[in-house]
């Protein structure tokens, strides 16, 4: 029967190239914001290697984490901070495996987490057809199954998998806080409507079009527009959608959370529509910045009468740094620090015998929902930036 189970999780793998989570959150423990990108891009040279976070004691209980891409800039600072707590702390020995962005990567290192079995299992899943079934496996093995800043497996999955757990943040709150920053620049700008036509024509990038947060930042921004009484245009490069609901599949630009795609799609799109373009909505900071990238290639931002308000979501440093220098809108933070640390304190929880509550987790800004713990996102402006702090190197839990 096992072996049947991941068999079938391999055939859903080869199947479905399909999708994860950045991208796509701030307490009192943050101090100082680090990102380590140029250090996770070297680590993607092979395929589901693993790195050990070395304990500071004897350890009694071991944790595989499986990460969607170790070169993502959030996820690259949500790995470098768990690893560290968990060498600090020495309850729980960390084994994490590189997906690389690929569906058959990730059902290796998942068949090689099963096979070596751990006690936990945490996955930031971009198969998420497989969701399910991948739990399912995980309950049949023995292994507690943790899935973080993905889509959540169904309602009928916690149901059937006692032991499932889910850490993520509301993605929801993204794609609100940059409808908003969007509508606050407009009402403020009387030259917002750069093409005269009365409504709002703009560029959706996109992360992975069945990730949950792809989803939920496109619709929840496009509908917090629109119900500030702001009329849809042209989605220019994606469909054209009016009467937006949250939780909508819209589709966009599809960028893949990467700054370069982003640049290159932007690029391309400047052509053909640069007088017609009022606002992008960046599904992540590093696609925004793509998106800044190619606006300034072609004479944008060099005074009021040719900005183009661009937004995003992670509150990156580099994100932040264009918010100083005035280039980005608007961002939230979506805190790998608070990620990290939700994801090993759930794990230590259990580990010692308590019940996994929002007083017990202890986190600002975080709350428990049954198996769900979940992680409120900053919205991150000008008036703000020196809040979208956070240090990985803190252990602190």
């Amino acid at each position: 029967m096992k072996r049947k189970v991941i068999s079938v999780l391999l055939s859903l793998g080869m199947i479905s190239a399909l999708v994860t989570g950045c991208s796509s959150s701030s307490g009192t423990e943050t101090t100082t914001s680090t990102d380590t990108t140029t250090e996770a891009a070297a680590d993607t040279e092979e395929a589901a290697d693993t790195e050990e976070a070395a304990p500071a004691g004897e350890t009694s209980a071991t944790a595989g984490v499986i990460w969607y891409n170790f070169a993502d800039t959030f996820i690259a600072n949500a790995r470098q901070c768990l690893n560290n707590v968990a060498a600090a702390d020495g309850t729980i020995k960390i084994t994490d495996a590189d997906s690389q962005n690929d569906v058959a990567t990730q059902d290796n290192n998942l068949n090689n987490f099963i096979t070596q079995k751990p006690k936990y299992l945490v996955i930031n899943n971009i198969n998420n057809p497989a969701a399910d079934t991948i739990a399912a496996t995980c309950t049949e093995n023995g292994i507690i199954p943790i899935f973080a800043n993905t889509t959540s497996p169904s309602d009928e999955a916690f149901e059937a998998n006692p032991d499932l757990w889910y850490v993520s943040s509301v993605s929801e709150q993204s794609g609100e806080n940059m409808g908003n920053a969007i509508v606050e620049y407009f009402n403020t700008h009387d030259n917002w409507d750069r093409n005269g036509n009365g409504k709002v024509d703009f560029i959706l990038l996109q992360g992975m079009q069945t990730f949950s947060d792809t989803i939920n930042r496109s619709s929840y921004s496009l509908a917090t527009i629109e119900a500030a009484g702001y009329e849809l245009g042209t989605n220019i490069g994606g469909d054209d959608v009016t009467g937006v609901q949250g939780g909508d599949s819209i589709n966009g630009v599809l960028c893949n959370f990467s700054r370069s795609e982003a640049q290159t799609n932007v690029e391309a799109l400047i052509a053909n529509y640069g007088d017609d373009i009022d606002c992008i909505l960046a599904d992540n900071d590093d696609e925004a910045l793509g998106a800044i990238a190619a606006l300034q290639a072609h004479g944008y931002f060099t005074d009021d009468s040719n900005y183009i308000p661009v937004v995003g979501v992670d509150a990156t440093v580099a994100g932040c740094e264009a918010i100083s220098n005035g280039t980005l809108l608007g961002t939230s933070l979506n805190n790998p620090v608070k990620l990290a640390k939700a994801v090993y304190k759930v794990m230590y929880l259990l580990e010692n015998g308590e019940e996994v509550t929002t007083e017990s987790l202890g986190m600002d800004g975080v709350t428990v929902e049954g198996h769900k713990v979940l992680i409120d996102y900053i919205p991150i402006t000008a008036d703000n930036v020196d809040e979208a702090t956070y240090d990985i190197n803190d252990t602190s839990f």
